[in-house]
Formats: structure tokens, C-alpha cells, sequence
């Protein structure tokens, strides 16, 4: 009986890395496999978009337009999820965004909008772009040319993402900061609505 319970969960186990295995694989292939793998990770099922939260909270699709997906130079898939306006965020500017980071197989690490037990308080983050800030390079790449209100949807290789210590942005709590260190490797999923930017020491 215990051998046959152990049996059992080690087969649990090893069907879990090999699930992990997998999401990676699919995660790094070329850009129709990371659209794909971002399509069938965050599709609306019919009872999600019934009650218009298909994706995280406060960061919901607001259209039913066909996603499209844009390679960036890299490496960085993202979606349009909608436009925004005013100048295009550069480099140099302070961007203020609200963010929600997963893992590539839907694990939810952290979010900056008020929605429960592992999120914040609503506050969005504020990171400087380009060389002179911190932030991982894909996510610096992603912001870069967003206008206020614009939000997108992208997955980050790991060689634009936490290659190195020190680099933003970080999640609050130990617990998660854990999760974005053992999970450097992957790729990371990223949805950002940027709310506005300002130059630094000043308004914008």
C-alpha cells in the first residue's frame, strides 16, 4: 500500500517536471510557438469572458479583436491588448505602470493591482527607462514606445530577463522574490498598462 502511494507520487512528480519540461520548450521555440503557447495560456474560456475578467484583474481585455503578435529584436512576443495616447514613453523617462508577472505555464507570481492575497495595493511601479535605469531589458524594451493607457501582453526570454541580481522589478514579499530568482531561467509572462511617464524630478 505505501509502496504503491509512493509509486504513485512519484509518478505525480516526474509527470509535473516533464509538464515543466515542456511549457519550456514551447515558451523558447520561434515566434508561432510563443504566440501560440501566450494564446492558449491566456484565451478567455466562455464563462471568464462572460464575466469580463479573462486574463488578471484590472488589466482585462476590453475587445474581442483577433490577437496579433509582434517579435521584438529581443526576442520579446507580446500581444497589442489595446492603444494608448500621448507621446510615446522614451528613454530617460521615469515610466509608472501597473504590471502582473506569471510564469510561462500560468503561475501567478505577482501583480501591482489590487486583486487579493499575493498582489499589492494598487500602487504601480516606477522604473527609469533605458541604460540609466534597472529594469530587465525585455520589459525596458516593452515599455519603451507605449503611450498612456496602452496595455500589452508579452513573454520574456530569460536572456532579457533576471540575467543578473539587482534588477527590477521586484515583487515585495520573500516568497516571490524566491519565485523570480529560482525562475530566472524561463521565460516570464508580463502584462503592463502603462499610466503615464514624466521626466525625472519632474511631471509629465
Amino acid at each position: 500500500s505505501s509502496s504503491s502511494s509512493s509509486s504513485s507520487s512519484s509518478s505525480s512528480t516526474a509527470d509535473v517536471d516533464d509538464d515543466d519540461r515542456t511549457s519550456r520548450r514551447v515558451a523558447l521555440a520561434s515566434l508561432p510557438a510563443s504566440a501560440a503557447l501566450l494564446s492558449s495560456l491566456l484565451r478567455p474560456t466562455s464563462a471568464s469572458a462572460d464575466s469580463g475578467d479573462w486574463s488578471s484583474p484590472g488589466l482585462a481585455r476590453t475587445d474581442i479583436e483577433p490577437a496579433k503578435y509582434v517579435k521584438s529584436p529581443l526576442g520579446v512576443v507580446y500581444e497589442q491588448i489595446n492603444d494608448g495616447d500621448g507621446k510615446p514613453a522614451e528613454p530617460g523617462d521615469v515610466a509608472v505602470f501597473q504590471y502582473v508577472l506569471r510564469r510561462a505555464n500560468g503561475y501567478f507570481i505577482y501583480g501591482t493591482i489590487d486583486c487579493g492575497v499575493g498582489c499589492g495595493n494598487g500602487d504601480p511601479a516606477e522604473y527609469t527607462l533605458g541604460p540609466d535605469g534597472n529594469l530587465i531589458a525585455g520589459l525596458d524594451e516593452l515599455l519603451t514606445g507605449m503611450r498612456p493607457g496602452e496595455k500589452r501582453r508579452a513573454l520574456i526570454p530569460p536572456a532579457a530577463g533576471y540575467v543578473s541580481k539587482g534588477l527590477e522589478p521586484q515583487p515585495p514579499e520573500f516568497g516571490q522574490k524566491r519565485q523570480v530568482e529560482v525562475h530566472a531561467s524561463e521565460p516570464l509572462v508580463f502584462e503592463v498598462k502603462l499610466v503615464k511617464t514624466r521626466q525625472r524630478g519632474g511631471k509629465r
